[in-house]
């Protein structure tokens, strides 16, 4: 029963993308993304490379999602130079969560430290047409300045529009536009999808 509750809707996720490089000369840029993920759990790796050079990234989180949110994840985007463990404990209020987020400080996640700050969130997810799901996220945080006069909220603003192909099958655009330790960046990617377990 347990095991079948954590395995529920989870899905296998896969995308590729490849460009040519904004700097000539350099080989072209690709990114190769795998997952899996559910309503409670998200495991993501990317293999990157741009501008010739070669990073890997790795996404995790935990969702706990009863009235009180509890979120654990761990970020290491070397594309990007943000690295992080932190810990969202919120109160839901229908799509919306308010609360606190502590988060490690410095590159050594568990003995950096951690800093707590005040963080609030809104989620909705709909489906259209029983084939259409859109699933759109918006988190924002008020972490204390490390650097003078660094503006210091950050965010992470995701949108997913995914179509259903077959029973297990998926097709999905992603969209994320983020600024997480001073840094901006974004992505935009068509997938795919495999649903593993079907829920009970």
């Amino acid at each position: 029963m347990v095991i079948d509750s954590l395995l529920a809707g989870v899905m296998l996720f896969t995308s590729f993308a490849a460009r040519t490089p904004n700097v000539q000369p350099n080989p072209d840029d690709y990114e190769v993304s795998v997952g899996i993920s559910n309503d409670n759990f998200y495991l993501n790796r990317q293999w990157e490379r741009e501008l010739g050079s070669f990073y890997i990234d790795d996404l995790f989180w935990l969702k706990y999602d009863n009235g009180l949110y509890i979120k654990p994840e761990y970020m290491n985007k070397e594309s990007r130079d943000v690295k992080y463990l932190k810990l969202d404990a919120r109160r839901n209020v229908k799509d919306w969560s308010f609360g606190l987020t502590s988060r490690s400080i410095g590159d050594d996640i568990i003995n950096s430290g951690f800093e707590t700050f005040i963080s609030f969130g809104m989620s909705k997810k709909k489906t259209y047409w029983e084939k259409v799901e859109v699933d759109v996220s918006f988190d924002g945080y008020f972490p204390p300045s490390q650097e003078e006069g660094r503006d210091t909220f950050e965010f992470e603003d995701k949108f997913k529009v995914s179509y259903q192909l077959t029973e297990k099958i998926r097709i999905y655009n992603l969209g994320e536009i983020s600024k997480l330790q001073g840094k901006e960046f974004y992505k935009a990617k068509i997938g795919f999808e495999v649903k593993l377990w079907n829920k009970q």
